[in-house]
């Protein structure tokens, strides 16, 4: 077995972070991402903050109930038809595309939406065109930055990179939490709205003038041929422009072995992907991570916050947007924390301590709820415990968000990293787009009884991560096929390159050469699924 690949030298091991140019580099192209998740949660939440504003309400025709649900449904609608065409342009032309096409969406739908309320113009129909561009170009971002940031990032801090991906979604959202609580909560007339609506071209700018300054990832690149880009990619962003630095050498042979082992196996094809016991395995974990997102309770206190404050009497509309304006900056600090306490804590531990707690606050929130309807007037006590519920909830789901987020990504092949995506694209579009069409018409129906339909899916859930989930803390982004094996925690680099780096014997006196079979032995099995 190899030794720990985290202790074999680098660059950024010695160098200060205004030292290592490469680093610094490769940081502006991860703000890219970071600004498109940014804008993605700030334009996520903005149908359910409109929603306090008098003028908004007017200006597209008072929706509730159905046309609520589906105002804020035909994103997801559209980022099904949209996924298909976005894997196979991963796939064929490269990352960068997807996220181009987001920052032309952002534009189009925004000024299209932003015409809603223009006198004559039917204000419902061009926010709902606005919305359904929008979510082209959201499951565009979606599919293509998780690929990206696990193919870029340094492997140093590849999974603290991927889980703070989240944190900046969150990040937009505390944004417009405190955009809508100055101009809906202080500002009258159809600007109100507009004027927040209309704040997200100039993210939409800096993603589509930053992304022509991206390389092409390094796999990517080795995948199509281009293996000295794809060498060179490492040594001047990964190892500050030396050829010879020892991680690069590691990670680079590490990645050449398992795509050319992959090529070889057609690991790319549906055929070979469907035929592989790990390979059902990897996406079955991608249709579960949606469904821990969409399915637990989250998508009514996201998108109908309102509603859910109305129901135990908070009506007013400066007190609605500023309980969310602080609720978002409340769950950003969680997902920090998650970032952090991701360095020490598996994966599969973090879903797992934090799942019972969801289940404990739908309870609350349906007795709360229940106190409130049943007493016939405002309850005080019953509008504090929903409040406090809902932090509560908001508190312990983010706190998983970066797990949920990032292992559905992470747990791919190279081969089939697209082709996975797009099963969870396409579970969590369809997942997304039931509950925000039905979570609307439920709660004008039912009211707090529906958090009772929750219960049983959190309990179900949490017993599918129980039996299915594998854990991936430690490993790199190659190594983690052999976990789906229940492999040993072996590198597949060629020791020939690497001669700071002590071997250790697998089996008796097993020569290097040996080792090294072994463990692409072990690989091409894992991608395979024998």
């Amino acid at each position: 077995m190899l030794t720990d690949w985290q202790s074999i030298p680098n660059a950024s091991d010695h160098l200060k972070w205004y030292e290592n140019k490469g680093k610094l580099k490769l940081n502006f192209f991860l703000s890219i991402v970071a600004v498109g998740m940014l804008l993605n949660g700030y334009d996520g939440s903005l149908i359910s903050g409109l929603q306090a504003s008098d003028a908004w309400q007017a200006d597209v025709g008072y929706p509730n109930g159905v046309k609520l649900g589906l105002l804020n449904a035909c994103g997801s609608f559209s980022g099904i038809v949209v996924g298909p065409i976005i894997t196979y342009i991963d796939e064929h032309f490269g990352r960068r595309w997807g996220i181009r096409f987001y920052g032309v969406t952002i534009l189009l739908g925004s000024i299209i939406g932003c015409i809603a309320g223009v006198s004559g113009a039917n204000g419902y129909a061009l926010f709902c065109v606005g919305r359904v561009i929008i979510g082209f170009g959201l499951t565009s971002f979606l599919m293509t930055s998780l690929i990206v940031v696990q193919e870029i990032s340094h492997p140093r801090s590849r999974s603290t990179v991927a889980h703070s991906w989240n944190s900046w979604y969150i990040l937009g959202l505390f944004i417009e939490g405190w955009v809508i609580f100055g101009c809906v909560g202080y500002m009258q007339g159809s600007w109100s709205w507009r004027i927040p609506y209309i704040i997200q071209v100039g993210f939409a700018l800096y993603i589509l003038i930053a992304v022509q300054f991206v390389p092409e990832t390094p796999r990517w690149l080795f995948a199509h041929g281009r293996q000295d880009e794809a060498f060179q990619f490492m040594v001047t962003y990964h190892g500050n422009g030396d050829p010879q630095d020892p991680l690069v050498l590691f990670e680079f042979e590490e990645m050449k072995n398992a795509i050319t082992q992959e090529q070889e196996a057609k690991a790319e094809k549906w055929s070979t992907i469907f035929r592989g016991r790990s390979n059902r395995h990897r996406l079955g974990l991608a249709t579960l991570m949606p469904f821990l997102f969409n399915l637990s309770g989250a998508s009514i206190l996201y998108l109908y916050y309102t509603i859910v404050f109305d129901q135990v009497g908070i009506t007013d509309a400066t007190t609605q947007t500023g309980l969310a304006a602080g609720l978002n900056g409340f769950t950003w600090i969680c997902q920090i924390a998650a970032v952090y306490a991701g360095k020490f804590i598996g994966r599969r531990q973090i879903v797992l301590y934090t799942w019972p707690w969801l289940l404990l606050c739908l309870i609350g929130l349906c007795v709360s709820g229940a106190v409130y309807s049943n007493t016939g007037e405002v309850s005080k006590s019953a509008g504090i415990a929903t409040v406090s519920l809902v932090w509560i909830y908001q508190g312990f789901f983010n706190f998983a968000c970066p797990v949920i987020y990032s292992y559905a990504s992470e747990v791919q092949t190279y081969s089939m990293r697209s082709k996975g995506l797009l099963v969870w694209n396409t579970v969590y579009q369809l997942q997304g787009a039931y509950v925000a069409w039905v979570d609307a018409i439920a709660l004008n129906a039912i009211g707090y009884k529906y958090y009772i339909v929750y219960m049983p899916l959190v309990v179900i859930e949490f017993v599918l991560v129980y039996f299915f989930m594998v854990e991936t803390k430690g490993y790199t982004l190659e190594e983690i096929a052999l976990a789906f094996d229940g492999g040993s925690k072996i590198s597949l680099a060629n020791a020939d390159v690497l001669p700071s780096v002590e071997h250790s014997q697998r089996n008796g006196d097993n020569t290097e050469e040996q080792t090294r079979g072994d463990a692409e032995g072990d690989y091409k099995n894992a991608i395979e699924g024998r």
